[in-house]
């Protein structure tokens, strides 16, 4: 039974959630208050916190202006000292408490005697396949080189049994000691000097190899005792006591204003100006005003930035650069200096161009008001953040963020310039000061852009175009994987992935992350390769054998496989949605039919894919790319594809291809594949256009070419390699 407060929460969420479903409107209100609340409260909370008096402007680190001076006699408690000296103690490293748990060493044992178990199983297997057996041996322990392992299958029972003992009892000396997670290195590489001596110099290294892999720490922190002693100590510390004497010198002009300085001033009530409260509430008005023009703004032209996280990173970097603005800004020595394009850079190449221009606006005019209404601070930030993220924000390669922080530089530097100019202040010293600090500005910009954009990527799930640039390489541990193990399956996704880039791009879509996204979608076929059509090259058909059910459960598996294989390699998000989603909740035709020539009962829902239906655009072109290539292929390896046995070649507008592309696209759409995506009619029209043009400069005729002296006595005719079985799609 749930409470009362239970039961009125739970009402609560019922009623919200109907409110929003009747009401769209309501949800996107929400999330664009919450913005609007973040960006005017971040920026009003450092105002506060920064708002000072002209009368006494001191901060820690700074330079004081005056001498100031005790006005009398006081003892009192240093609250700074008292808590600096505390910590200390806290923090001595000698009341960390230490314990040993002996069952790290049992759990070690056991897993050693496993893995010696599995070896052992290895090594009766050596007679057959020696490589095979060397090649497991190489799979049950990671890190072992191929020559361990070949030694370990190879070598004679007789060294066997000594170097499984003596591996045994290495573990089991070292484990019995206290092991911290410092000294686990240390006793790794010891471990050779305390094998048997009279073992021989390769069975003593193979030992010591075994039992390396399960060195592990066996001690382990009380947090507890640990706690309780640091407190215990903290406690033990007495107040530190500071006096001062009247007409004593707190500060000199000149000097270093220190924390124990502001402690000082605040005792004796020489921090406490006044404040005014009516300069404060109009600044606060403006940056109202302005918050909400960025929000209605992002509302109007930008809807793809309703997403929560997105309207996230935007409202944080602008408070973030806009409270940073408002301590170094003020300073003339350092304006030019501060890498306020670096934020804008960010949103530019994590979200789009136009968000980063319409953000560096706002962010220029707030920075303006809140460092005095200046318009030069303004115009600097917007001219020099629209800059950079003009060059960034398609950054393909990491030259990129170097011409970056060029752009950066020499507008920064031009704007200074031209505000020199203008004050009527410029000369040789200046210009060549200003220069460097643009220089300054432009390589701090690219550097903080560089090191913090794929962080915040991977937090916020944004894949950026330098990560799928990387992951499109040959080299990636997966796709060299597909390449070797499936090849004919690598093939298939290098030709969708041609047709799937050139339709998203006509649609609007990411042709980029929809290119790598494919190349990636049918990953999960290299732990079965010949259980797939396109891998069985001189093969026979391993599905003649099989029942329909078993058939196709086996192909859905290639699903959650790839799913399973690019989690394991961390394959952004986007990436593993289309892997997914590439044949959404699609009647695999072949083994329906075949079921259905058995005349058993079947059931259709059987032989569909488990879905979902593609979420995105991309998923939906990738869905329509995968499919119509597979059936065109299909089609063209039994001969299907060209008319009059290939002497017209393949059809082309009203011709057979047109007619492959339109029936699959219409199945798609007749069964609801699409449903869920947002792709338009036209939209489809325009995918339809594409695949057409592509797929008839893949699939022209070829000419045969005669033999030297010979002349051709018939025209060419495509030949078809047999039957083949027809797409897994369908």
């Amino acid at each position: 039974m749930l409470s009362r407060h239970q039961a009125r929460a739970v009402r609560w969420v019922a009623w919200l959630a109907a409110l929003r479903q009747e009401y769209p409107w309501v949800g996107t209100l929400f999330v664009l208050s919450v913005f609007f609340v973040l960006v005017t409260l971040g920026v009003a909370i450092v105002l506060y916190t920064t708002w000072e008096s002209n009368e006494l402007n001191l901060r820690a680190g700074q330079i004081a202006d005056r001498t100031i001076k005790a006005p009398a006699t006081a003892t009192f408690e240093s609250k700074l000292l008292t808590e600096q000296a505390r910590k200390e103690a806290y923090d001595d490293a000698r009341n960390i408490v230490l314990v040993h748990d002996p069952s790290v060493a049992a759990a070690q044992l056991e897993a050693l005697d496993r893995l010696l178990g599995q070896l052992k199983t290895i090594r009766t297997e050596r007679g057959q396949d020696l490589q095979a057996a060397t090649e497991k041996a190489q799979a049950a322990l990671e890190g072992l080189s191929v020559e361990d392992a070949q030694l370990l299958v190879s070598v004679s029972d007789e060294s066997w049994l000594r170097i499984e003992r003596e591996a045994r009892q290495l573990l089991m000396t070292v484990m019995d000691q206290k092991l911290r997670p410092e000294d686990v290195a240390a006793t790794k590489e010891s471990l050779l000097g305390l094998a048997e001596p009279s073992l021989t110099p390769v069975e003593r290294r193979l030992a010591a190899t075994l039992a390396r892999s399960f060195v592990r720490p066996n001690v382990q922190i009380d947090e507890e005792q640990t706690k309780a002693a640091r407190e215990a100590a903290a406690e033990q510390v007495e107040p530190v006591l500071v006096t001062v004497q009247g007409g004593q010198v707190i500060v000199r002009d000149g000097d270093v204003v220190t924390p124990e300085v502001i402690e000082k001033l605040e005792y004796f009530g020489l921090l406490a100006p006044p404040q005014s409260w009516q300069p404060f509430s109009g600044l606060l008005g403006v940056v109202a005003l302005l918050a909400a023009g960025l929000t209605v703004t992002l509302h109007r032209f930008l809807r793809h930035t309703r997403q929560i996280r997105q309207l996230l990173l935007i409202g944080v970097m602008v408070v973030v650069t806009v409270s940073l603005g408002r301590l170094v800004l003020s300073l003339p020595e350092l304006r030019y200096m501060f890498p306020v394009a670096s934020s804008v850079m960010l949103l530019a190449i994590l979200l789009d161009f136009r968000v980063a221009a319409v953000t560096a606006a706002f962010t220029g005019l707030l920075l303006g008001a809140v460092t005095g209404l200046a318009y030069d601070i303004a115009l600097f930030a917007f001219v020099s953040s629209l800059a950079g993220a003009a060059v960034i924000w398609r950054a393909e390669r990491t030259v990129t963020f170097l011409w970056s922080g060029l752009v950066v530089a020499a507008t920064t530097a031009a704007i200074a310039v031209l505000f020199e100019l203008v004050s009527n202040r410029l000369g040789l010293t200046e210009v060549v000061t200003l220069l460097i600090h643009g220089a300054v500005n432009g390589a701090l910009s690219a550097s903080l852009c560089f090191l913090s954009f794929s962080l915040l990527g991977r937090l916020l799930g944004i894949t950026t175009h330098l990560q799928l640039l990387e992951l499109a390489h040959p080299n990636q541990p997966l796709l060299a994987r597909l390449a070797r193990e499936a090849p004919g399956t690598y093939h298939h996704s290098l030709v969708v992935s041609n047709l799937a880039e050139a339709a998203a791009e006509v649609v609007g879509g990411d042709p980029l992350l929809t290119r790598v996204a494919v190349l990636y979608h049918d990953i999960g076929k290299v732990v079965r390769p010949s259980f797939f059509v396109e891998n069985q090259a001189n093969r026979s058909n391993i599905h003649d054998t099989l029942d329909p059910r078993t058939s196709v459960q086996l192909i859905k598996e290639h699903l959650s496989d790839g799913v399973r294989l690019a989690r394991k390699a961390r394959l952004p998000r986007p990436i593993v949605d289309v892997i997914q989603q590439h044949h959404g909740t699609s009647l695999i035709r072949y083994f329906y039919s075949k079921a259905l020539a058995s005349g058993q009962p079947v059931d259709e829902a059987e032989f569909r894919y488990p879905g979902p239906k593609p979420q995105t655009k991309e998923a939906g072109v990738i869905l329509l790319a995968d499919s119509v290539e597979a059936t065109v292929r299909s089609a063209a390896q039994s001969g299907k594809l060209y008319e009059d046995g290939g002497v017209s070649g393949p059809a082309r507008a009203g011709g057979k291809l047109e007619e492959i592309v339109d029936r699959v696209i219409r199945e798609r759409l007749e069964d609801g594949q699409l449903d869920e995506c947002d792709l338009t009619l036209r939209q489809i029209g325009e995918i339809r256009r594409v695949f057409l043009s592509i797929l008839e400069g893949i699939y022209h005729p070829r000419i045969e070419y005669p033999e030297l002296g010979h002349q051709p006595s018939q025209p060419p005719l495509v030949q078809a390699p047999g039957p083949v079985m027809a797409a897994e799609s369908d």
